[in-house]
């Protein structure tokens, strides 16, 4: 096939799976449906939310790329997501789904006060932000590799393609997307990782044909302290997370919103350890990826799958990450908006869902500005330091909420909870 099929392939292919999201999802009418779809979720809904913002492009290129270059490590993400997930289910659902809000910090902001509603937002929307501009350098991955996009060129695009799908649905939109992508990913990661292991001989040859400077088995490369701390990074972060929670928070009931949960814990880990075993193979036979290992898993569909069957997987891969990217702008945009220009500007309800999609617009362009300035690294070092900055802005808060329960507290915990935010980032600057 010439590259002119290949791209005529990929084409198609997206095309047909944003005609069918698009055309399948409900009407946004108002405000609250843009962000809680009218708190009508049932629990696979809730985790289509769930699974459609967590499973993109860190789950499967950072992983494969992170797997090339360090071994297992590469599970922290995933593994992180199911721990959490599971940890939602358990403790913080049915409080979440009880206090009928919008917002997580909204929900802070009843217990500490309007003024840490506002800094958590704040702070709980940046460390979102962080993630989506990961999305970004995933799915500018994929465009290089199919159509050999400059930068800028792949910015745009993904800046356009991530706004059709979060202005068109909100959160119902982002159900949609998660739903296809529960079924497209893991059936290509499956398949990518057994066309793996049959084209490395089996677990035992690839492992023995990685090269012996790198201990690849070792879940603590970096030691245990770096990793344990983005394993609870990740935890935290996730329960931290706007899109997450408000995917509770659009429950129809509380069993929906923890059954919904606990669906996510259980099939978000695996497609991590799929990740990995494509990456260990790479690593062994193809070492000159080295250097660009973002292109692990884009390489390995053109080097393993008929061209027309790798076209269509790279179609795939690309909506679960504009999925991803589409879900956390969803959730920043609904901070800024909620927390921020509804209360500071007393915005009326008839101009709710304009002003929403303006927010979307203006975090989209912010974000591609930023990639486009350079800030390039690998994109499970973006993804950790994002949930650690979510982690540090509302999880104590949350935990206090949800297991004290108390409406009252003292200027001392107020305190603290304005200054972890502060101390992880000056942490993060120092380290």
């Amino acid at each position: 096939m010439s590259q002119f099929g290949y791209m005529g392939v990929f084409i198609g292919a997206f095309a047909f799976f944003c005609l069918l999201i698009l055309g399948r999802q409900k009407r946004v009418r108002t405000g609250s449906d843009f962000s809680v779809a009218g708190r009508s979720l049932t629990a696979t809904q809730v985790s289509w939310v769930i699974i459609g913002t967590l499973v993109g492009g860190v789950s499967t290129i950072g992983t494969v790329q992170t797997a090339y270059n360090h071994g297992i490590v590469a599970w922290v993400f995933t593994l992180g997501s199911g721990i959490s997930c599971f940890i939602l289910g358990c403790f913080f659902a049915a409080v979440l789904r009880r206090e009928e809000v919008v917002t997580v910090s909204e929900l802070l902001g009843r217990y500490f006060g309007q003024g840490f509603q506002y800094y958590s937002s704040l702070f709980n929307s940046c460390g979102m932000f962080i993630h989506i501009i990961a999305q970004y350098l995933a799915a500018m991955a994929i465009l290089s590799s199919v159509f050999h996009f400059s930068q800028p060129v792949s910015v745009l695009v993904t800046l356009l393609l991530m706004g059709i799908f979060v202005v068109s649905g909100g959160i119902s939109g982002a159900g949609m997307v998660g739903k296809l992508k529960f079924f497209m990913l893991y059936g290509i990661m499956i398949l990518s990782a057994g066309l793996a292991l049959y084209r490395g001989g089996g677990v035992g040859n690839i492992l023995s044909s990685l090269p012996g400077e790198i201990d690849f088995l070792n879940f603590f490369p970096h030691g245990v302290g770096p990793t344990l701390v983005d394993l609870i990074s990740m935890i935290t972060g996730v329960l931290s997370t706007q899109i997450y929670l408000q995917a509770v928070f659009s429950a129809k009931t509380i069993r929906q919103a923890r059954n919904g949960a606990f669906l996510s814990a259980l099939v978000i880990p695996p497609i991590g350890i799929l990740g990995i075993v494509v990456g260990l193979y790479l690593r062994a036979h193809y070492p000159e990826l080295e250097g660009n290992s973002a292109q692990a898993l884009p390489y390995f569909f053109k080097i393993a799958l008929p061209p027309a069957i790798a076209a269509f997987c790279s179609a795939v891969l690309l909506l679960a990450i504009l999925g991803t990217g589409a879900g956390l702008v969803l959730g920043v945009t609904t901070n800024l908006y909620m927390d921020g220009i509804k209360k500071l500007f007393k915005a009326r309800e008839e101009n709710a869902l304009t002003m929403v999609r303006l927010c979307t617009l203006a975090v989209l362009l912010l974000s591609g500005g930023i990639v486009l300035a350079g800030f390039d690294t690998a994109i499970l070092q973006w993804s950790y330091l994002s949930m650690g900055f979510r982690g540090a802005s509302v999880f104590a808060g949350l935990c206090i909420v949800v297991f004290m329960g108390r409406r009252k507290f003292s200027g001392l915990v107020r305190t603290g909870l304005y200054l972890l935010p502060l101390f992880y980032l000056t942490w993060e600057i120092m380290g």
